[in-house]
């Protein structure tokens, strides 16, 4: 039934075959390597594939996104369904005879993990066990799991969309996360995820029987896989979000490696930490825009011995996998980056080194075309196994501290000079009863230490601790201080008022006189903190600061996002037109500024954001600035209002003014009949643009960066879609409801309905657009009032809006959209 392809001969040259389509992908691969394409998955009946495991006699155990699992037998090779009731895994993990799997996407089996075990010993999985119920959280769910080097645990990774469950044990010392913002945070300026709230995503760890969870990790935003290094460190790959392109609050992927006790600083909209906050681990690794899937270590496979201890990562947008190179610094590690393979059109979803040593991978995902391919060695090399080395001994200190209880050794390591020293004792110090350590405090004089004790303060003390310690770090000497000192006071400050209050003149003596400072960074925080104390000199200075425009080097990454045109415009658009994120920070806080402002101080403040909105950035960039204004005109008075609107700086687009003239008379056009369209060479295009604007498909989705953003961008939809998903899209949308646009349907306690996208909640009320067209527009409902939220079955999108228009312009609106290339 099944056949294996040619072999395709690869040692960094392309590869003639289809993947996705009728596109072939132009893959290349590190030198003296050689790829295969192994199977072809059939998308009728076995899906798309998105994870992968070894079993014990070295078959391949893969999952379907959405369906079943499926078991493939190498030489000679054989794919047959799995019978067991099971399927939807972004995760998989073989582990002493037994599955785990952990679910996401399935209507079958509820989201969590499971054990699948062959109960009878026929060689058949036939029983399956609920470990823990998670919450499905959809592309953002319960994603991978990868055993412990000494076989006692195995760890699994969540995305943002799956909270940690009540019953769980906190291993780094206690439930003691929060948003943790000094200036108010803004959502997502389009909707997404606007309901999801610190710890973000996070990594846990259980025994093999399910008995014992630990949470480990947290802060992330989508991390997908898990490996551990020869050094029996845990490390993992998490997502960006792509629509926060151009703005200061965008993270690009990156490698962070699982610690105890680790928090990483995922936040809803605006509110991602940068790396430099002393309570948030630093990323191993900044790697650019990509969508990370599996990650796997290269111990065990039959590679050159570089190859073997690197780690590998996958980005399922930009094709490309990963050798990430570890290199010990101190107690923690950098790295570099080696695109082993990278291709145009190959969206790669998971790999395990087999037990013949190859590389096996897979393409898929999102119900594309999926494959299974084989990387193995042909060089010269010796591919002798290299023998996993101990840690070096500069990790020592960091890991005697994990479950430390002895305060002195603590204590000392709280100022070392290595940060990830002191960020492992300070952990250590919150696992202690705060009782134990208060009296230290007050005669400590080392700042760095202090700011370390000020964190966990902050976390575990009450506000007359957290009062106390804030007169302590306003009585350091600023300027004496280097720049990580600076940039680790200035959070500690500020996390100690955002959990517990009080912002007095004592601080602002301490830093007005100080800003700005030589590093940009410092300044950030310094402006930061100073619009919230309403500083009388914040605004000038701040202003200054943006009017010296400085130029910001765009990074590095046109390359790699032309291996996506979908995903890579915003990339190439920003980078064409690059904004300033440091003069956006800046006109993120001084947003909050009350008093005082001149009139000319004002006018600058607003033509700022007119400039700004003819800068490029992700799908969010300009509805960011729009919130950010709308925000600064709230805070101004009612005569500053009167002189800003008549000053006319920014113009609002109105997706209803204007629209062209449909001719009709219309139908109701059924599938079949868009499907099919036989003419579409004859197709007007200008007038199926005008269409496109009729039709008020502009109003909810762009092209080229133009129209509304409550639907997807269309800029390059032909390239993603044929004629029928584009009519099923549009006379059927409830059809596919993606997750990112979907609405929600509230169900009320007094039994009435509201249906919308929640934008946000404020003090247990929430904030929800009921209008697709104008998300300005909202109700609040009150979450005592609210029996549940559940995704609504109905699109968004108004189902046929084409049927007003006539046989010639329905032609040119497909032929338009078809054109999108």
């Amino acid at each position: 039934m099944f056949k294996t392809s040619a072999l395709l001969f690869l040692t960094a040259c392309t590869l003639n075959t289809s993947v996705l389509g009728d596109t072939d992908p132009d893959v290349k691969l590190a030198e003296g390597f050689q790829l295969e394409k192994i199977y072809q998955v059939p998308k009728k009946t076995q899906g798309s594939w998105v994870s992968m495991t070894v079993d014990d006699q070295g078959r391949l155990i893969t999952s379907d996104q959405y369906g079943g699992l499926f078991r493939i037998t190498l030489k000679p090779l054989k794919v047959e369904p799995l019978k067991v009731k099971m399927g939807g895994a972004h995760g998989l993990l073989w582990f002493k005879g037994a599955l785990y799997a952990s679910v996401s996407e399935n209507a079958v089996v509820e989201g969590g993990v499971y054990k699948v075990t062959d109960s009878d010993g026929d060689g058949e999985l036939d029983q399956v066990e609920l470990f823990k119920a998670l919450r499905r959280g959809g592309e953002h769910g319960p994603h991978g799991l990868v055993a412990s080097p000494d076989g006692e645990w195995i760890y699994v990774t969540t995305g943002n969309h799956s909270p940690p469950p009540a019953d769980i044990d906190y291993y780094h010392g206690g439930k003691n996360w929060a948003e943790d913002h000094l200036l108010p945070r803004q959502p997502d300026a389009r909707g997404h995820a606007r309901t999801m709230m610190a710890p973000g995503g996070w990594v846990a760890r259980f025994t093999p029987d399910g008995k014992r969870w630990e949470l480990v990790s947290q802060g992330y935003r989508n991390a997908f896989g898990l490996a551990f290094n020869e050094h029996g460190h845990l490390f993992t790959y998490d997502s960006d979000m792509e629509w926060d392109f151009g703005t200061p609050w965008y993270r690009p992927t990156r490698i962070c490696e699982v610690t105890s006790g680790s928090e990483y600083g995922w936040r809803n909209g605006t509110g991602k930490w940068p790396e430099y906050y002393l309570d948030s681990k630093p990323p191993v690794l900044d790697i650019g825009p990509g969508s990370p899937t599996g990650v796997v270590s290269g111990l065990g496979a039959k590679f050159p011995e570089r190859y073997q201890r690197a780690i590998y990562a996958l980005d399922w947008t930009f094709a490309t996998i990963y050798a990430i190179h570890l290199q010990p610094k101190g107690a923690s590690y950098v790295a570099e980056k080696e695109e082993f393979l990278t291709s145009t059109g190959l969206p790669v979803t998971d790999a395990v080194i087999g037990h013949d040593g190859a590389m096996y991978f897979l393409a898929g995902g999102r119900r594309t075309e999926s494959a299974l391919y084989r990387v193995s060695y042909t060089g010269n090399d010796s591919v002798a196994p290299v023998k996993p080395s101990k840690a070096p001994a500069g990790f020592a200190l960091r890991d005697q501290l994990v479950g430390q209880k002895d305060l002195a050794v603590i204590w000392s390591a709280l100022g070392h000079d290595d940060r990830a020293v002191r960020y492992a004792a300070r952990v250590a110090l919150e696992h202690l009863p705060i009782s134990q350590w208060q009296e230290k405090v007050t005669a400590e004089k080392n700042p760095r230490t202090l700011c370390q004790v000020a964190v966990a303060v902050a976390h575990q003390g009450e506000k007359s601790d957290a009062h106390r310690m804030l007169e302590q770090l306003a009585a350091l000497d600023f300027p004496k201080l280097n720049t990580e000192g600076k940039l680790e006071l200035l959070r500690a400050e500020a996390l100690l008022i955002s959990r517990h209050g009080k912002g007095d003149a004592d601080l602002i003596a301490q830093l007005d006189a100080h800003f700005p400072d030589e590093d940009e960074s410092v300044n950030r925080e310094l402006c930061r903190i100073l619009s919230y104390l309403q500083s009388p000199t914040v605004v000038a200075k701040t202003l200054s600061l943006m009017a010296e425009e400085k130029k910001e080097t765009p990074p590095d990454w046109a390359v790699l996002a032309s291996r996506n045109a979908r995903y890579g415009k915003d990339v190439i658009g920003m980078l064409s037109n690059f904004p300033s994120a440091q003069n956006m920070h800046y006109a993120y806080c001084l947003r909050v500024v009350k008093a005082p402002w001149t009139e000319e101080q004002r006018r600058q403040y607003f033509t700022w954001f007119s400039l700004a909105e003819q800068k490029s950035g992700g799908m969010s960039y300009k509805g960011f600035i729009k919130n950010i204004r709308k925000d600064a005109l709230t805070n101004a008075t009612e005569a500053e209002r009167k002189k800003i609107a008549a000053w006319k700086l920014g113009v609002v687009h109105d997706p209803f003014k204007d629209l062209p003239p449909v001719k009709g008379p219309g139908k109701n056009w059924s599938v079949a009949n868009v499907a099919g369209i036989k003419d579409l060479d004859k197709a007007d295009l200008k007038n199926g643009e005008r269409m496109f604007r009729a039709t008020l498909c502009a109003a909810c989705h762009s092209v080229g960066g133009q129209g509304g953003s409550a639907g997807p961008d269309l800029s390059h939809a032909a390239g993603r879609f044929q004629l029928k998903d584009f009519a099923e899209a549009i006379i059927m949308p409830d059809k596919t409801i993606s997750d990112q646009y979907e609405f929600s349907l509230i169900t009320k306690r007094d039994g009435t309905f509201v249906t919308g996208k929640v934008l946000d909640e404020k003090d247990e009320i929430l904030i929800i657009a009921t209008n697709a067209f104008d998300f300005s527009k909202t109700i609040e409902v009150a979450r005592t009032d609210i029996k549940s939220i559940v995704p609504s079955p109905v699109s968004p999108m108004p189902p046929a809006l084409i049927n007003r228009l006539n046989k010639e312009e329905l032609r040119d609106l497909m032929g338009y959209l078809m054109n999108l290339k």
